[in-house]
């Protein structure tokens, strides 16, 4: 693979992993449905479907089967509202696709940085993180939705380091994601 192919693929790859790392979810449609795919991803059905072969995976049908569920358990739950199933349209299947995989990609990103937070950091990865469990600490704190003017407060540091922590582990985890994408 030429040089300038890995950059455009690593380029890609970083902008990816910090849009995930900046999601600090709203209550649009299309969040609640990210939110809904991103439960449907860890019930283990994403993994079942990808041992299929293309044309048997359905993926659509089993995420509408899914969110149809969790409405049925709400209103079993004593919440009545009325709502149309057949008014719950979904994206398209290339569009569930790429939700399905920023889902993925979030779950991952929390994984790893909670292996920060606990002081693991990959040996492959050769960005250097002078603190790698308070720079975990911080994003956690960033992806619960905390402002960096919060965290500093809370963790009683100066904004200047808790966006030195945010950087460093943000560049830590695209390389990371590098490495395990193949691109590094």
């Amino acid at each position: 693979m030429a040089d300038d192919q890995i950059a455009q693929q690593l380029e890609r790859i970083i902008r990816r992993v910090k849009r995930s790392m900046n999601y600090r979810g709203s209550y649009s449609t299309r969040d609640i449905l990210g939110s809904l795919v991103a439960r449907w991803v860890q019930s283990g059905e994403w993994e079942r479907l990808k041992q299929l072969p293309d044309d048997q995976r359905h993926l659509g049908e089993s995420v509408r089967r899914f969110i149809l569920d969790r409405l049925d358990q709400l209103r079993r739950r004593g919440k009545r509202e009325e709502l149309d199933d057949a008014a719950i349209a979904l994206p398209d299947d290339q569009l569930l696709v790429e939700m399905v995989e920023l889902a993925e990609l979030r779950a991952w990103i929390a994984r790893r940085v909670a292996e920060l937070a606990a002081g693991v950091v990959d040996a492959r990865v050769r960005v250097p993180l002078a603190e790698p469990a308070e720079a975990g600490a911080i994003l956690q704190l960033h992806l619960g939705g905390r402002t960096q003017r919060e965290i500093a407060a809370a963790r009683g540091v100066s904004l200047g380091l808790v966006n030195k922590r945010i950087a460093e582990g943000t560049s830590y985890l695209a390389v990371l994601q590098g490495i395990e994408r193949g691109v590094l």
